[in-house]
C-alpha cells in the first residue's frame, strides 16, 4: 500500500463525513495524526523499533484497540472508536469496502488552550491544579488491582531491560545529540544504581507500587478544562513501558516540569503524590526514573530528528529537545533533582575557564565569571586588556572582595530559581571558598568544588599561547605566574565539598568522563533530599 496516497487522503477535507475546514497533519515517530476538528484520527506507522512493531496491518489494528480501550481510564468521552480504512469503488474510504487498506483510531479534539503545557506558558495554573492532577492519578493507581504479573516488571532485572535497551537504541546519537563523555556517565550512573540500590526496586515491588500505569505521562498529555482533568496517549503498545513503578509514571511529568523550567509545581506535584499514595519511599528512586525519563526522551526526539520524512525544521526543533533532555538526564545523574552551584577553582592557565564552559554545555547552565565582571565593573569591553601590576587596579583587593561577593549572590539567586550554575574564579583564597560556603549554607544549596590542575611548563605554554593571540578575556599572564602561583592558597580543606582535581592535561571526553564518573559516585552517596 502506498503510505503517501493514504497521507494524500487523509489531508483532503472531502475525505471526512463532517467536512471540515481544514485538515492539520502532525507527525510522531511512530504515528501520522490528523486533526480534522472537532476530531482527531490518527494513524500508526509501519514501523519496528524493537520496544513497538507495527509493521503488519493486524498488529496497527490490536493496538489503536488497546489504545481505545486503556485511554478511557483516564478521559471521559475522548476516545471514540477505531475505523476502517478501505478501498472502495477503487478510492480511499471510512468503513467497510473492498480492501481494507488501514484503520484509524478516532478522537475527540481536545481546545488547545486547556492543554496543561499552554495553560503553564499562559500563567493560568495554580497548585491546585497540580493537586488535582496528583490526587486524579493517585484514585486512578488505586482502582488498579494488585497483579504479580503486572508487579513482576518492577523487579531491577526488568527495569534494567528497559534503560539498556535505551541505551543501545541511543548509542548511534553519539557526536550527534549527546556527547560521548554525557553518554559514558548516564551508563555508568545507571550501573552503579543497579550495582548498589537494587533493593530499592524489591522494595517498591513488596509495597505494591507497580501497577498498571499510563507509562507516558508528560505535560502534552495532560489536558485541563472546566469539564474536568483528562489525560490521554497512554503506552498501549508494549506492556514493560506501563507496568511500572507509580513513581516512575509521575517522575515523568515532574521530569517534564523540569524541563520547561516548573521546578516550584515539579517539587509540589511530587509531593501530592506521595501524600495522596502514602508513599513516601518515592523518592528514593525517584531521581532514577526522572534521568531515565529524560533520556527516553532524548532518545525518542533523537529518532525523530534523524527521520527524513519528517520536515526539515520539524527535525532540527527536534534535534534541539533531544540535546536538552539528554542533559537535564546528565544534570540527574550527577547532580540529583537539587539544584547545585558548581565552582571550578585553580590557578590561572590551568584550563578551569575551559572546563567551566563545557560544563555549562553539558549540563545546560549558566557560567558567571570572574573575568566577565570585572571588565562589567569597570565598563570594559570583554576582550579589551587590563595588566594591571598585581593586586592593583581592577585587581585590587578591594575589588576583588566584590567581585567575590558577587559571584556568590548570583550564584545563589541562580540556584534558588531552580537552576544550576557554574562559578569561573580562581578562587585563590581559602576566604573566597569559605564566603561561597557560607552563601550557599543560607539557602541549603549544595557546593561542588572542581580544582583544575595542570604542569608548570604546560600552564606556560598555555598563557604564552594566549598572549600572542590575544583572543582570552582573561589577563592572567606569564608575568605575574610566578607569584601567584606561589601566593595560591590551595584548596585542602576537609569536608564533604572538598574539590575534586581534574587533570587538564587529558583529552577534554577523557577530563570530562573522569570527572562524571566522580560527581555520579558522590550524588549516589549523597543523602536523599528533595525541594
Amino acid at each position: 500500500m502506498n503510505r503517501s496516497a493514504l497521507t494524500d487522503f487523509l489531508l483532503k477535507t472531502s475525505s471526512y463525513p463532517h467536512h471540515p475546514k481544514n485538515v492539520v497533519h502532525i507527525q510522531t515517530h511512530a504515528s501520522d495524526v490528523f486533526i480534522a476538528s472537532p476530531y482527531v484520527y490518527k494513524v500508526k506507522k509501519p514501523v519496528d523499533f524493537g520496544f513497538l512493531d507495527f509493521t503488519t496491518l493486524e498488529r496497527r489494528k490490536y493496538f489503536l484497540e488497546q489504545e481505545l480501550l486503556l485511554n478511557r481510564r483516564l478521559t471521559s468521552g475522548i476516545y471514540l472508536e477505531v475505523l476502517e480504512i478501505s478501498l472502495q469503488d477503487g478510492q480511499f474510504g471510512f468503513g467497510p469496502g473492498e480492501k481494507t487498506i488501514e484503520y484509524a483510531l478516532l478522537m475527540k479534539e481536545m481546545p488547545e488552550k486547556y492543554f496543561l503545557k499552554t495553560l503553564l506558558k499562559e500563567g493560568k495554573t495554580s497548585k491546585k491544579d497540580f493537586e488535582n492532577i496528583a490526587q486524579k492519578l493517585a484514585d486512578f493507581y488505586k482502582s488498579e488491582p494488585q497483579d504479580s504479573r503486572v508487579s513482576a516488571y518492577g523487579e531491577p532485572e526488568s527495569i534494567q531491560l528497559s534503560v539498556d535497551e535505551s541505551t543501545t537504541l541511543s548509542r548511534k546519537f553519539i557526536g550527534k545529540t549527546i556527547s560521548e563523555a554525557a553518554f559514558n556517565a548516564l551508563e555508568y550512573y545507571n550501573k552503579r544504581f543497579f550495582d548498589t540500590r537494587s533493593h530499592l526496586f524489591r522494595q517498591r515491588v513488596e509495597g505494591g507500587f507497580i501497577k498498571d500505569c499510563h507509562g507516558d505521562l508528560h505535560l502534552e498529555h495532560v489536558n485541563i478544562s472546566p469539564q474536568g482533568i483528562n489525560i490521554y496517549d497512554c503506552i498501549e503498545f508494549n506492556e514493560r513501558f506501563r507496568y511500572i513503578d507509580i513513581a516512575s509514571d509521575t517522575g515523568f511529568l515532574a521530569m517534564d516540569l523540569d524541563f520547561n523550567g516548573y521546578y516550584d509545581y515539579s517539587r509540589y506535584f511530587i509531593s501530592r503524590v506521595s501524600e495522596a499514595m502514602e508513599d513516601s519511599g518515592l523518592y528514593r528512586v525517584l531521581d532514577f526514573y526522572k534521568c531515565y525519563r529524560a533520556y527516553v526522551r532524548g532518545k525518542v526526539e533523537s529518532i525523530k530528528a534523524f527521520e527524513t520524512e519528517v520536515p526539515s525544521k520539524m527535525r532540527e526543533i527536534a534535534r534541539e529537545r533531544a540535546q536538552k533532555y539528554f542533559k537535564l538526564a546528565l544534570r540527574y545523574a550527577l547532580l540529583g533533582s537539587r539544584p547545585s552551584l558548581i565552582v571550578t577553582c585553580g590557578s590561572i592557565g590551568t584550563g578551569k575557564s575551559t572546563l567551566a564552559n563545557k560544563l555549562s554545555m553539558e549540563l545546560s547552565c549558566q557560567v558567571i565569571s570572574s573575568d566577565t565582571l570585572r571588565k562589567q565593573k569597570v565598563g570594559a569591553k570583554p576582550g579589551e586588556k587590563h595588566f594591571e601590576e598585581y593586586e592593583s587596579g581592577i585587581y585590587s583587593k578591594e575589588i576583588t572582595r566584590d567581585i567575590y561577593e558577587e559571584l556568590a549572590a548570583r550564584g545563589t539567586r541562580i540556584v534558588n530559581s531552580g537552576e544550576c550554575a557554574v562559578l569561573d574564579a580562581s578562587f585563590s583564597k581559602h576566604k573566597w571558598r569559605e564566603l561561597i560556603r557560607r552563601s550557599a549554607s543560607k539557602y541549603n544549596i549544595p557546593v561542588l568544588f572542581i580544582h583544575t590542575t595542570a604542569p608548570m611548563k604546560i600552564v606556560r605554554e598555555r598563557l604564552l599561547k594566549r598572549e600572542l593571540e590575544g583572543e582570552s578575556i582573561s589577563d592572567g599572564r606569564l608575568e605575574i605566574l610566578e607569584r601567584f602561583a606561589r601566593e595560591y592558597e590551595e584548596p585542602v580543606e576537609v569536608g564533604k565539598d572538598s574539590p575534586i582535581t581534574v587533570d587538564t592535561t587529558e583529552r577534554k571526553e577523557t577530563q570530562l568522563s573522569a570527572l562524571f564518573k566522580q560527581l555520579v559516585q558522590i550524588n549516589l552517596e549523597r543523602k536523599y533530599e528533595y525541594g
